[in-house]
């Protein structure tokens, strides 16, 4: 089977994140504004960084806290919620039809049918639209279907 892509960030790349220590420079590591283990006290102050997600994905150069992550996200808009709920949807059917940790017996039409269904999601708001990752993430949803006809993790009727 090949190799699966995830879906583009999309509307998530826009995402802020709150973190008490971005700059690798700064001794210690990185913390969510919440966390226990973050020198001051469990709020967002003045001297908390504020990234995006694309920005943070894009880094290698940071030491983050391994109980909180490292960082705190800001609320999500209707667009973004969406999104993240559509992706992790696209995650579980690669995850049902991988062939060594795939779900057995996976009824191949429930598995189209949510392909399906998620080939049409389309942003809540159109001035969050990510036009340039559309054409990705029908691209990963072709995929995963291509993967759903061929699965050994789906079963076919008799």
């Amino acid at each position: 089977m090949g190799r699966w892509q995830r879906p583009p960030l999309g509307p998530l790349a826009a995402v802020q994140l709150h973190i008490t220590k971005a700059n690798p420079l700064i001794e210690g590591r990185g913390h969510s504004p919440l966390c226990r283990h973050a020198q001051h006290s469990a709020a967002v102050v003045r001297g908390d960084d504020l990234l995006a997600v694309a920005d943070l994905m894009a880094r290698t150069d940071s030491d983050w806290c391994s109980k909180c992550g490292g960082y705190a996200l800001r609320r999500l808009t209707d667009t973004q919620l969406s999104y993240y709920c559509a992706a992790h949807r696209l995650h579980d059917v690669n995850e049902r039809l991988d062939s060594q940790t795939g779900v057995p017996d996976s009824d191949p039409s429930a598995v189209i049918a949510c392909l399906d269904e998620l080939a049409t999601w389309q942003p809540v708001d159109e001035a969050e639209s990510c036009s340039s990752d559309s054409w990705q993430w029908q691209e990963t949803v072709r995929d995963l279907t291509r993967m759903a006809a061929t699965s050994p993790a789906v079963t076919r009727p008799s």
